[in-house]
This record gives C-alpha cells, sequence and structure tokens, in this order.
C-alpha cells in the first residue's frame, strides 16, 4: 500500500507538463500568454520524465498522460479535469504498469504488482499530492496563475528543451504568498515556457526536506480530440479495492507524541541537544517499528532526525550534482551531502547498530552540530 501510494504522489505532478523571438518577453507577457493557452488547452497528451528524490528514495519514472477538460469548474473556479496516466518506465520494475485514471468525479489508482486499486474523489486525489514534491511542481502554475502578487518571476534567458525553443523563468513565491498558503516547503522552482505553444515543457522544484526533483515532457500535443473512453476504469477481477479515506487513516495513525514513540519501537529514542535558532518540535512520525522521524521547523528553516534499524533514506545515492564528503560523526564514519545549489543537507551514519539521518533546509555545519547533540 506504501508502494501504491507513492506512485500517486509521483504521479500526479507528471500531468504540470500537460494540464495547462529574438527579445526576451517581460514576466508579465510570460504569465498573460500561459494564461491564454491554459485557457485554449481543452485536452492534451504528453510522455513526461519524472526524477523526484525525497527523503526516503530517490527515482525517476517515465509515464503516458492523458487530459481532456470536462466542462466544468470546481468551487474555486478550476477547470475539472479527465485523467489518465500510465506508468512506461521506473525505478522499481514493478511500478511499470501502474494506471491511475479520474473521469472528473472518481479516481482509481491500479498497482498491477499488489491487483490492489486505491480509490476516492478527484478533490482527494488532489489534497493527497497537495504536500508532496509533484504537487510543489504544480504548485508553480497555479501560483502564476494567480498573477505576479503572488509569485516573484525572473526571466533568465532563451533555452532549447527537448529541440523546441523556450523562455527560462525563476519561481519564487512572495512572501505573503508563503504564509498565506503555508507554502514554507516550496523554495523555488524553475519553469522553461515553449515560445510557441506558451505552456511549460520543463520543471525542476525545490520543496526543502520534502525533496527534490524535475518533469520533463518528451513529446506533447493538444487539442487532438481525446474519446471520454480513455477515462474510464473498471477494478480487475479479484482486486483489492481500497478507499483513500482507509489510507489516509491508516497513514495518520503513524503519528504519535515522543512518549508514545518510545513505547513503541525497541531501541533507545535519541533527542537533538541543539538545533538551529527558532526550531521546535513539530511532529513525530513512526515508520513501523524500526524507525522514527522527528521534524522540526522555524522561521529560518526544518530539519529531520531520522533513526532506527530501518530509517529510510540511508542507502539511496546522492543526487545529481550534489557535494559529497565524508565526515566523522560522533566518532565514527559518516557521509555528508550537500545540494547543488548550497541549499538543504543531508548526513548519515550508523551507531551502535543504528541508522542515523539529520536532512533539511540547514547548512553542513549545522547538521554536524545537530548529529553531535543527540542525546
Amino acid at each position: 500500500m506504501r508502494r501504491s501510494l507513492l506512485v500517486l504522489i509521483a504521479l500526479l505532478g507528471a500531468l504540470l507538463l500537460a494540464a495547462c523571438g529574438q527579445r526576451l518577453p517581460t514576466a508579465e507577457e510570460i504569465v498573460e500568454r500561459m494564461e491564454v493557452a491554459r485557457a485554449a488547452t481543452n485536452d492534451a497528451h504528453a510522455t513526461v520524465a519524472l526524477d523526484v528524490t525525497t527523503p526516503d528514495r530517490a527515482g525517476r519514472m517515465v509515464v503516458e498522460s492523458w487530459m481532456q477538460k470536462t466542462g466544468a469548474s470546481d468551487p474555486a473556479g478550476k477547470p475539472i479535469n479527465r485523467l489518465r496516466i500510465e506508468v512506461r518506465e521506473a525505478s522499481e520494475a514493478d511500478l511499470v504498469g501502474s494506471l491511475m485514471v479520474s473521469d472528473g468525479e472518481t479516481f482509481w489508482l491500479y498497482n498491477p504488482a499488489e491487483n490492489t486499486v486505491i480509490t476516492g474523489t478527484a478533490s482527494q486525489m488532489r489534497a493527497t499530492a497537495a504536500g508532496t514534491p509533484a504537487g510543489s511542481a504544480t504548485m508553480l502554475q497555479d501560483l502564476i496563475a494567480q498573477g505576479l502578487d503572488a509569485v516573484q518571476l525572473e526571466v533568465l534567458g532563451a533555452e532549447t528543451v527537448a529541440g523546441k525553443n523556450t523562455w527560462k523563468v525563476k519561481v519564487t513565491p512572495q512572501p505573503a504568498t508563503r504564509q498565506q498558503l503555508g507554502l514554507d516547503a516550496l523554495v523555488e522552482g524553475f519553469l522553461w515556457v515553449d515560445e510557441e505553444l506558451a505552456l511549460p515543457l520543463k520543471a525542476t522544484f525545490d520543496a526543502s526536506d520534502f525533496g527534490r526533483g524535475s518533469i520533463e515532457a518528451l513529446s506533447l500535443e493538444t487539442n487532438t480530440g481525446l474519446s471520454t473512453d480513455l477515462f474510464r476504469f473498471t477494478p480487475p477481477p479479484g482486486a483489492t479495492v481500497v478507499p483513500v479515506e482507509e489510507l489516509a487513516a491508516r497513514t495518520k495513525s503513524s503519528v504519535a507524541s515522543l512518549d508514545e514513540a518510545r513505547s513503541v519501537v525497541s531501541f533507545p529514542l535519541r533527542e537533538p541537544a541543539y538545533l538551529p535558532a527558532g526550531m521546535v518540535l513539530v511532529e513525530v512520525r513512526v515508520a513501523g517499528p524500526g524507525a522514527v522521524i522527528l521534524n522540526y521547523a522555524g522561521a529560518g528553516g526544518s530539519v529531520s532526525v531520522v533513526q532506527g534499524s530501518e530509517a529510510p533514506g540511508g542507502d539511496r545515492e546522492p543526487p545529481a550534482g550534489s557535494q559529497t564528503r565524508a565526515v566523522t560523526v560522533r566518532g565514527t564514519d559518516g557521509l555528508l551531502i550537500t545540494g547543488a545549489a548550497g541549499q538543504g543537507s543531508l548526513l548519515r551514519w550508523e551507531e551502535g547498530g543504528l541508522r542515523y539521518i539529520i536532512a533539511g533546509a540547514i547548512g553542513p555545519d549545522e547538521a554536524l552540530k545537530v548529529a553531535e547533540s543527540l542525546r
């Protein structure tokens, strides 16, 4: 089930790229052209590559996706779309063939390897993805749609993506927008907008300690007249059908207090005696009997302390472009990974038969201080 949820998270981000001269245009001109193009796109068919690195895994997925507007809008005025997404390639072989379908009212996520179907309303599907890296990428377009009062746009230049001429645009939420919508996780993103179509062909995003990644269209065609039959789904015979409410309840039950976490795990739970100024404990998450994640946040950033015999993320390869170096942590060997742009650090080591990870939007020196202070 956990993998099915991860598939949903990844798949929802894929349609970011399909939903929607010599002189560089202004930010205002790009916003206007993107909105016109978005309104004129009634259906789209795309093949998209999604690369995401999160605190507990990293991977690549190539999906084929279809989108069709229903003609209706939700209470916020956003178009309600029909969606179909099929996994063609994936780092984890058992995800290949996974399928997500939404007719605009109900969604189904089918994992053939587990023969399971997760189903719920379209609004529940969107809510599930809201706090994920892929959801952060989709958020870039939604923020731009709110206008320049919501975001700061910087047109950086012209580049070629998939053989197409594009404008590269840096997107940063305005401080007021961050506070209003709770966007602390979305640090910044970049869009490459097709000069002719005025649709994004590529996006990269930094969602702080939620993760980082990129989405790129390998092929894209719009307004071809898709059949509504594409957006219908019947669970296969013998498949286990799980309502999304039940899945959400299982996830919620993993949140605990420090005392509850200590009563569940079989190892001594350590807390940092040092944290960057202003940070406080905001969440304790029990990832089964073998791991606990302590999440801290404050005005200056956020950090997660992961520990246990099965601490997630300890085996993943460092993201492309990151800096790595061997360090000594609490008298043992460790690995320190720093983001390519100097944003965020991940420190991991093993001690006393347990695995430890310090990860978040802090500098490498601060990560080492937090690690050394564990008590």
